[in-house]
């Protein structure tokens, strides 16, 4: 978040908690009319102080709106005797931790003497590290779990620097064309998202680099050992701001219980790349979910707890299912579209699962 915003967000929060105060100063209990007074009160204030944060208008009346719902909620559950100066801290805090949620934050990296790049948004913990690798001029490999943002890390590094995007998803049928081009019928040559960024500069992804064709791969390596790559047209020397990001769910040794068809990577092409693990952040987990139910807040906090107990429970007893963020984004998606929290965590999260795996998740049939 940046600073000035930061700011902002305290002084909503001191005169926020200051109406309430007033509000309930001469009374021995908050009426519910002073509740619905105080949640007003909130709304308007925070859109009215946000209109110049460059905050979009659907995220300025999402983040109104819950910080009115977790005023009010504050105020019911005070008297007057409560309203002393802990009081006022205790409603700053509410105003300030929707904020957190709601405000993506700004993430700023230093790398040697360079300009600092800013990246505004929800960022993964090691988008900085990322970006590292990247100004290095190093191939970096992101590995992790389904689901923990690796190709959008890909995408936020190409925006902080600056590069066009360029991406291709291997699989094991994938066919040398896609990734060099070819010629057609009529002699035209059919360039491909590797070659425009190879050439002319750009980040490329190569998503799901585990589930490709090893021999495509090894056509991969003086590409990126030497920078220069023969493509169906000639030879192409990499253009200097060429950067090369995979991701993939393994380090290479082949299929495991959750991944069952990844390939083994061959050690020459696995050398070609820095590694960075991209575990499940949490912080982003719930800032994303949240934002997905901006007006069911503590519906999809209760999803986001059940997701992190199974996704715990699956490891603890190393069963072959998968509780990944996705999972808590979609189900938090689906409150916000009118499920109820019995149908989000049934549809997305538990949705064909076998009679053994619900007993040993302890899932109510």
């Amino acid at each position: 978040m940046r600073e000035s915003t930061r700011e902002e967000v305290r002084r909503i929060a001191r005169e926020t908690a200051k109406e309430v105060v007033w509000l309930a100063s001469s009374r021995t209990a908050i009426s519910r009319a002073a509740q619905r007074t105080v949640a007003a009160v909130a709304r308007e204030t925070v859109e009215e102080r946000l209109a110049n944060h460059r905050v979009d208008g659907e995220r300025v009346r999402a983040i109104a709106e819950a910080c009115a719902s977790e005023v009010a909620a504050v105020s019911a559950r005070k008297t007057l005797e409560d309203v002393k100066p802990s009081f006022l801290e205790s409603v700053r805090d509410e105003v300030e931790k929707v904020f957190a949620d709601l405000v993506p934050p700004v993430v700023q990296v230093n790398v040697s003497d360079a300009e600092p790049i800013r990246v505004e948004g929800h960022t993964h913990r090691v988008l900085p590290d990322v970006l590292t690798v990247l100004k290095a001029r190093c191939h970096v490999l992101l590995v992790g779990p389904a689901g923990t943002g690796k190709s959008m890390l890909a995408k936020q590094a190409a925006e902080a620097l600056g590069l066009e995007f360029q991406a291709l998803s291997l699989g094991p049928t994938t066919p040398m064309s896609k990734i060099f081009g070819y010629y057609d019928a009529h002699g035209h040559y059919h360039d491909t998202p590797f070659r425009r960024a190879f050439e002319h500069g750009g980040l490329m992804l190569l998503d799901e680099l585990d589930s490709g064709h090893p021999g495509l791969l090894a056509e991969l390596n003086q590409a990126l050992a030497i920078r220069v790559c023969a493509f169906a047209d000639g030879m192409v020397t990499a253009h200097p701001d060429f950067r090369l990001v995979a991701t993939a769910n393994t380090y290479g040794t082949g299929g495991d219980r959750q991944y069952v068809g990844r390939q083994a990577l061959d050690a020459a092409t696995l050398d070609r790349f820095v590694v960075v693990d991209v575990p499940v952040d949490e912080r982003l987990e719930e800032r994303l979910v949240l934002a997905h139910a901006p007006s069911r807040r503590e519906e999809a906090r209760r999803v986001l707890d059940e997701v992190r107990r199974l996704r715990a429970a699956a490891a603890e007893k190393r069963l072959p299912v998968m509780f990944s963020p996705r999972a808590g984004i979609d189900a938090a998606r689906l409150l916000e579209a009118g499920a109820t929290v019995e149908q989000a965590i049934r549809w997305r999260l538990v949705r064909g699962m076998s009679e053994a795996h619900r007993s040993a998740l302890g899932i109510d049939a």
